[in-house]
């Protein structure tokens, strides 16, 4: 197949906006679809050198997949070795295993499996994840996988349909994406039954092969192409329905700058300092997130996101020039040597993995007060949210909601109802146990705010729970009072405008409870270095700035309606400096901002002293 530069120009593209967006570029929000632009070129340079192979009747599927580990396996193993080694020095039992698991999941092409199963891409808690990015890899991987045998067959039973079949596996996949995308979004975005068709249409392009000789047609087509892209890189979000529809842009955008070859689009892509670019791609995505994740791990706001690009470009080139094309000649090494070589890193690694999964994390890397104090972090704390009957999380759905267990009446005391999202359902245990002469009912829902209007962005899920309040619970069953609570943002103040009128105009006392202080990281993980590095200053400069700005709108709003609000800022700090013990080992929050069951019981205790709850009208 014959070289192109102007395709890996357009890879420059693809890894800068990707790059962009994790580095937190805010013009790039949706800089995650350049992943489907190199889905695209990676199809379309697969289905070439496919169809001239088979062309030529020396297609095999030895051939194919050696190609395949020399281009991806030498740089993936490099970069992980480097990540293993820096997650042994940092990372706390927990973590180190939370991080070879996923290691294993790489060096077995299903990372994307993995993270389906263990996290949110777009979440952005959770920063100890530095192999994140290797699920697109397992996406290719198994494309890799089904699709040269998927060739072989088909040449070989029904060569004059093999676009058509192809052709037809793509639109399913794609009417797939879009149906699993509004069903299951995670499963969408990770599993390659949504993503194939992205790749196919590269494919389908390599093999149509069309020929656009008019110059203006070559301009217009690579221009709409290049616009495609830079809208979805620029005008998505996070909270774009993601893959879906939405996908399409990105990857017409890329069919139409390859299927043009050439025009203005075709010449600027083809400069030199693009073409640079796009060949230290690949490389360069293994690199850039797994330091990005250290970095801001361990210099949150004290080193520029930029300086780590820097970086990653820097090992990107040396990678380029002593891994990736050394292993990419076929004299380097012979078709076994590569596959037994391959085989015996994967083997090598999987070795590590099984090490620390045995030696628990290998804990004897901390001191026994990080040890204790990692012990103490719950993973999720669901014992005490009462998570799948009345806090509705990620797992569950409105039906799993239990009425008997969450919001009974008790007529020998007064009845307070606690709804919202997750922020409300960290208070119930401690606010059960500091206020025995009080019925605390509670419904609560991850990422549901439970305001009398849902946010757009809110899970279905969400104008479920809130027909469920606002149309039955304190329509036909008038609690005491509600504890109105959640993780508050500037965006909410109309919403939350609205619905305190609401309990005003049916006369139902509500006490309005403001954000908790919150971290860049879990809070959890900032203690212990900020012991490691003799640093007591660090829970501080950690904390996010925002939620304290929320707080006083919100103290303001509340008093311009007469409703009495709890501040948890002026409840756990003074002058900047924020509780984050209960006691020595034991942290407030176990995460970024949800409470341990003791910081509950803390804070509650806090509030009892206060006088939160009047008496049974």
């Amino acid at each position: 197949m014959k070289y192109r530069a102007d395709v890996d120009g357009l890879r420059a593209i693809a890894v800068l906006a990707v790059v962009g967006f994790h580095a937190g570029v805010p013009w790039l929000s949706g800089g995650f679809a350049g992943v489907d632009v190199f889905f695209v070129i990676s199809g379309f340079l697969i289905g070439g050198v496919v169809a001239e192979r088979q062309s030529h009747g020396d297609f095999s599927l030895g051939w194919f997949w050696e190609r395949r580990v020399r281009r991806i396996f030498p740089s993936l193993m490099a970069m992980l070795v480097v990540t293993t080694a820096l997650a042994a020095w940092l990372l706390m039992p927990r973590d180190f295993l939370a991080y070879v698991r996923s290691m294993a999941a790489a060096l077995v092409s299903l990372s994307n499996v993995f993270f389906w199963k263990t996290s949110d891409y777009f979440g952005g808690e959770d920063l100890i994840r530095p192999l994140l990015h290797t699920w697109s890899l397992g996406v290719e991987e198994q494309f890799y996988v089904v699709f040269p045998v998927l060739m072989l067959l088909l040449a070989r039973f029904a060569p004059a349909r093999i676009r058509t079949v192809l052709g037809g596996l793509a639109l399913l996949s794609l009417g797939f994406c879009v149906w699993q995308t509004a069903a299951h979004q995670e499963a969408a975005f990770y599993l390659p039954f949504a993503r194939a068709w992205e790749l196919l249409a590269g494919v389908l392009l390599a093999m149509w092969a069309p020929r656009v000789k008019s110059g203006a047609i070559q301009h217009a087509i690579g221009l709409i192409g290049l616009a495609l892209i830079l809208l979805a890189c620029t005008v998505f979000t996070k909270d774009t329905r993601w893959p879906g529809a939405a996908a399409i842009a990105p990857v017409l955008g890329a069919v139409l700058i390859i299927g043009a070859n050439g025009g203005i689009v075709g010449r600027l892509l083809a400069l030199k300092p693009m073409v640079w670019v796009g060949l230290l791609s690949y490389s360069l995505y293994l690199w850039h997130w797994p330091l990005l994740t250290f970095q801001r791990y361990l210099l949150p706001g004290g080193w520029p996101a930029a300086f780590t690009v820097l970086l990653s470009i820097a090992l990107a080139a040396l990678s380029l020039r002593f891994v990736e094309r050394p292993f990419r000649g076929s004299a380097f090494l012979t078709r076994q040597q590569v596959f037994m070589a391959g085989g015996g890193a994967i083997l090598l690694l999987a070795a590590v993995c099984g090490l620390v999964i045995l030696g628990k994390g290998l804990p004897q890397r901390f001191d026994q007060r990080s040890l204790a104090m990692a012990e103490s972090r719950l993973e999720r704390s669901r014992g005490s949210y009462r998570d799948g009957t009345c806090f509705i999380s990620y797992h569950y759905d409105a039906k799993d909601y239990r009425k008997d267990l969450c919001d009974a009446a008790d007529p020998t005391k007064p009845d307070w109802l606690l709804i919202g999202d997750s922020h409300a359902a960290h208070l119930w245990s401690g606010l059960k146990a500091a206020n025995p002469d009080i019925n605390v009912m509670q419904v609560t829902s991850s990422g549901c705010e439970i305001t009398l209007t849902k946010d757009p962005v809110e899970r279905d899920v969400c104008d479920r729970m809130s027909k469920l309040v606002y149309g039955d619970l304190l329509v036909n069953r008038r609690p005491d009072g509600v504890l109105l609570a959640g993780r508050w943002w500037a965006k909410d103040l109309p919403r939350l405008t609205e619905t305190l009128d609401w309990f005003k105009a049916h006369d139902i006392p509500v006490i309005l409870v403001g954000p908790i202080p919150q971290y860049s990281d879990d809070l959890t993980r900032v203690l212990i270095l900020s012991w490691r590095f003799h640093d007591p200053d660090l829970p501080r400069k950690r904390m996010l700035d925002w939620p304290e700005g929320v707080d006083r709108d919100l103290r303001k709003l509340a008093a311009d309606k007469g409703v009495p609000y709890v501040s948890l800022f002026e409840l756990l700090c003074d002058k900047g400096t924020c509780v984050t013990l209960v006691d020595p080992t034991t942290p407030l929050q176990w995460d970024y901002g949800h409470m341990t069951p003791e910081g509950s019981r803390f804070v509650a205790g806090r509030l009892r002293d206060q006088g939160l709850f009047p008496p049974k009208r």
